[in-house]
């Protein structure tokens, strides 16, 4: 189980403060003086070598001056202290706090807030040193000195309480340290604004507060402190300040942490540019960069680009003495255990396991530390991978004991435990009891995904955290032979943005009242206004534009507050509208009901173990596991996707890897899967992650025959497609259709935008546009589409009266939003799709239209995610003929997770979406056959199937009998 190294906030947290409150008249040289006083109150943190050079060269003059009060020099030193801290010169530091602390006991001088700051500094190298009964003493002493004498609003209470929160962390209790750390925050910012002074503490107070936030398993909420004190630190610091680079790698981990990759790499790089130009190679800040951005491209899909940031950031973190963080290299190495796991080299992973615990405790002021905690449950878990439960037991029953103290009931690092001890005891033969109290231990994490106060855009993020707890809840199901807990673990394991728009539906068929549907469409255009809106903040942090930030956060203000109007008043005209608009798995019985004959649901779950398949029909459920290594699967995935992109640049002339694609078929379809199935050509498939992107229909059932680039041997393999049709439910119960009366059949299609010159694989032969530019101007290089205005006028041409088009310079964004959409029963796309997160200055994912020659905020070329999802629409499908639409909301969504969302929250009930980008001839085939065959009374799966295999049969199609030609469309919905 693997985690962000969010502990880099930590390296500017509980340190010296820069500040002293008072000065003391002098009768000397006013400019001498006047340094002297200065240095009191000097930023030592942002560059404090340079620091202690100006301190050195001031105090050397004023010792051999005659005037100067003693009281200024004893603060001028002890600034000098605080430098040498920032320098990692700690015992350095601690030698002239005690010499100054022991003359300002002598009597000579009252207690003044000054001296009570010394001595919360002081709690502080001890608690760097590791030393943290002695930095306890301290900080009490200091909390209630600065209580007693600058009063509990004070700049140096908050900084005794902060630093008091600091060494509870550091003790291993984060929960204790949270209010401490909230109420230092607010305590800051008043000060810092009411003075201007000081104007680093609500950085590092509010960056910290991010990273106890994801240490108690609080995600989500992390992003706001750590984006407000990103902004905060680089308007009032400079970009290349330490605490400024600090929060931005802060907040780069947060949006890791919480599952947005594409927003937070741009950040973790800039921050990672900023520290290689401001520190020494070795330093540490940039171990932490290294590792973040490890994290961010690991979880995004890139793990081998990843590993080499991974391992120079344990390295450096290992050969470092970092008292401040001294678990942080049994973290980096865990994170680097991990790949070898994923890669399946179970004894490397299993070296470096037991290597990151060793170092965990051995640098660790306490055992109970969560990050020891952490190391203890990953070495368990691999001691139980490989046979040696009694191993595993000893360290889970510690790290269960001592977690409840340490993080949120809902913390999957705290969860993960507990599992992982019931694995033991269904081992052990205690199978049902196991998956009872799994079951029980994972109840708060089922309630806060599908509790309605979790808002709708954390739920994925979630469900991505909790992935694997509830995959291992599958195990333990198969184990005791219950299907029905089973297939509840694998839907909450798998929950994600399209059974979050089910939410949407949920409110539109709640809908009795022409007001109420009013109601709700405004409530879902403000929740995709703020999602967009959210998107665009981080990335206006990531490339330093702070000074737009504020007008976006008072936009969202705006926003958040007439949803909760919105929110209320929905709950006034819809009776049991919280219940009906909550996402909750269905159960087996009620899927089993609700499938014909012939129909069959097929589930996945993966961990690093391998897959949980499960099979429902009518009449049965059947369970089974294929062990595989992730990477091994991955690289399966990329061998079959490598050659239909072959099939793509040579018109399907090329080879397929066939076998492959029979590999992945006997792990995705185990023999007690292929039993269940054998007699249900209707195949729902609902699959996790990389898998959803899989085109399954071009699976191969037996051992292929032949050469894999003859178009006869490929048209007589035997394909998934040739048993079963395949689509992909928004749901493990179908949707209710709503009742609207009987209406005739229409079409409206829109696409074939003013582009540029044709060109295949148009987004790859764009300059700007793979520099991330989506301007009007960069979209004008995309090739244009000339084969997609024939595709969309053959469609119309199949249905009656007057169908709607909009091509060419008529298919603009302006006219897409004025048209009266709602009356298409079946409304077609074909253009370009782009993916949210793959370009600079797009957040979401976008249908691409005519550019107007003057871009507006109505009109700019792009019909995005939340623009969509603001259509008003009643369509019983909508055909997406475009390259990259099944994608999701970025690089590292869901696949189906973005356009697809934001059609069904508009009010679609069925979508035809591509996997890759579609010959023209062959989209305006597939589609038009598909349409066809529907509208003779087949179901849309099976007339998808028949459409594709009339293509795959017919030798008059050039490339026909490639996957790359026949097998793009996926059909996702009813």
């Amino acid at each position: 189980m693997g985690r962000s190294i969010w502990l880099a906030a930590l390296l500017v947290a509980g340190t010296p403060s820069p500040s002293f409150a008072t000065d003391t008249p002098s009768k000397s040289a006013p400019s001498l003086v006047d340094e002297v006083k200065a240095l009191k109150t000097m930023d030592t943190a942002g560059k404090p070598a340079e620091a202690l050079a100006r301190i050195d060269a001031v105090l050397a003059r004023a010792r051999k001056a005659r005037g100067i009060e003693r009281i200024d020099l004893i603060y001028a030193e002890a600034s000098r202290a605080n430098a040498l801290f920032w320098l990692d010169r700690y015992d350095e530091a601690l030698a002239i706090y005690h010499g100054l602390e022991a003359e300002l006991e002598s009597g000579k001088y009252p207690m003044t807030p000054d001296r009570a700051e010394l001595v919360n500094n002081i709690g502080s190298l001890y608690s760097s040193l590791g030393r943290l009964e002695e930095a306890m003493r301290y900080k009490v002493r200091a909390l209630d000195l600065t209580a007693q004498t600058a009063g509990t609003e004070s700049i140096e209470y908050a900084s005794a309480l902060y630093g008091t929160a600091l060494v509870e962390f550091r003790q291993g209790e984060p929960l204790k340290a949270l209010p401490r750390v909230r109420e230092a925050l607010r305590i800051a910012r008043a000060h810092a604004n009411l003075t201007g002074d000081d104007v680093e503490q609500p950085a590092i107070f509010g960056l910290s507060l991010a990273a106890l936030l994801i240490q108690s398993g609080d995600t989500a909420s992390s992003i706001e402190p750590a984006r407000e004190a990103a902004v905060w630190a680089e308007t009032h610091l400079g970009e290349d300040h330490r605490v400024t680079m600090a929060a931005l790698n802060q907040l780069g981990a947060s949006l890791s942490d919480s599952g947005l990759y594409a927003q937070a790499i741009p950040v973790i790089r800039r921050t990672l540019d900023l520290r290689v130009k401001a520190y020494p190679p070795g330093h540490t800040d940039i171990a932490f960069s290294l590792s973040a951005l490890g994290f961010a491209l690991d979880n995004s899909g890139h793990k081998e680009e990843a590993l080499p940031f991974y391992e120079r950031a344990a390295e450096i973190f290992e050969k470092s003495d970092n008292k401040n963080n001294p678990t942080i290299a049994a973290t980096a190495i865990g994170q680097v255990a991990r790949l070898a796991s994923w890669r399946g080299d179970r004894a490397a992973s299993l070296a470096l396991r037991e290597k990151a615990l060793r170092i965990g405790r051995e640098r660790s002021a306490s055992g109970e530390h969560p990050d020891v905690l952490l190391a203890e449950v990953n070495l368990a878990r691999e001691y139980i991978a490989n046979n040696r439960s009694d191993d595993a037991m000893p360290l889970l029953v510690h790290a269960n004991a001592a977690f409840p103290k340490r993080a949120l009931e809902s913390n999957a690092r705290r969860l993960a435990g507990l599992v992982f001890a019931e694995q033991i005891s269904a081992a052990k033969g205690d199978a049902v009891g196991a998956l009872a109290r799994t079951v029980q231990a994972l109840a708060p994490a089922r309630t806060r995904l599908l509790d309605r106060a979790t808002p709708r855009s954390e739920v994925t993020r979630l469900a991505e955290q909790y992935h694997f707890l509830f995959v291992q809840q599958a195990r333990l199901a198969m184990a005791a032979n219950d299907p029905a807990q089973a297939f509840e673990a694998l839907q909450l394991a798998n929950l994600g943005d399209l059974q979050s728009a089910m939410s949407s539906q949920a409110m539109l068929r709640a809908a009795d009242s022409v007001e109420a549907t009013e109601v709700i469409r405004r409530y879902q255009s403000l929740a995709a206004d703020g999602a967009r809106l959210r998107r665009t903040l981080n990335a206006q942090v990531a490339a330093g534009k702070a000074d737009t930030v504020e007008e976006i956060n008072r936009q969202l203000a705006d926003i958040d507050a007439r949803i909760r109007v919105e929110d209320a008043h929905l709950a006034a005209l819809i009776p049991g509208y919280s219940l009906q608009t909550a996402v909750e798995p269905a159960s087996l019985a009620a899927a089993q009901n609700s499938l014909g004959k012939g129909q069959a649901l097929v589930l996945y779950g993966q961990d690093e173990e391998g897959l949980v398949v499960l099979a429902v029909t009518p009449g049965k459920a059947a369970m089974a596991s294929a062990p595989v290594a992730p990477r091994q699967l991955l690289e399966l995935l990329q061998r079959m996707r490598g050659t239909i992109d072959l099939g793509l640049l040579n018109n399907g002339a090329g080879g397929f890897d066939r076998k492959a694609a029979f590999e992945l078929y006997q792990l995705l379809f185990p023999a007690p899967i292929r039993e269940a199935i054998r007699s249900s050509p209707d195949l729902r498939v609902l699959a996790p992650g990389g898998l959803a992107a899989l085109p399954f229909a071009a699976l191969v059932t037996d051992a292929p025959q032949g050469p894999d680039d003859a178009p006869t041997a490929l048209r007589n393999t035997h394909w998934l497609a040739k048993d079963h049709a395949v689509s992909v439910p928004l749901a493990a119960l179908p949707l209710p259709q709503r009742i609207a009366g009987k209406r005739d059949l229409s079409f409206a299609g829109i696409g074939a935008p003013l582009l540029g010159q044709p060109i295949r694989l148009a987004t790859r032969s764009a300059p700007m546009l793979r520099s991330g530019d989506t301007s009007t101007k960069a979209l004008r290089e995309l090739a244009s589409l000339p084969g997609a205005a024939d595709e969309l006028r053959a469609m119309a041409k199949a249905f009656p009266g007057n169908p709607a088009l909009l091509i060419g310079a008529e298919a603009t964004e302006a006219a897409v939003k004025a048209a009266p959409l709602e009356q298409a029963s079946v409304l077609a796309f074909a253009t370009h799709g782009l993916v949210g997160g793959a370009f600079r200055d797009l957040v979401e994912p976008a249908l691409v239209l005519t550019p107007p020659d003057q871009p507006s905020e109505i009109d700019d070329g792009l019909l995005t995610a939340s623009e969509i999802a603001k259509l008003r629409l009643n369509a019983d499908w909508v055909i997406l003929s475009a390259c990259d639409t099944s994608a999701g909301d970025g690089e590292s969504a869901p696949t189906f997770s973005g356009l697809a969302r934001s059609f069904v929250a508009a009010g679609a009930r069925s979508l035809l979406l591509s996997h890759w980008p579609v010959r023209d001839d062959v989209a305006s085939r597939l589609t038009l056959d598909t349409l066809k065959g529907a509208g003779k009374g087949l179901s849309r799966a099976e007339a998808l199937r028949r459409a594709q295999l009339a293509i795959l049969r017919d030798g008059n199609v050039a490339g026909g009998a490639h996957p790359a030609t026949w097998a793009p469309f996926v059909l996702v919905g009813n």
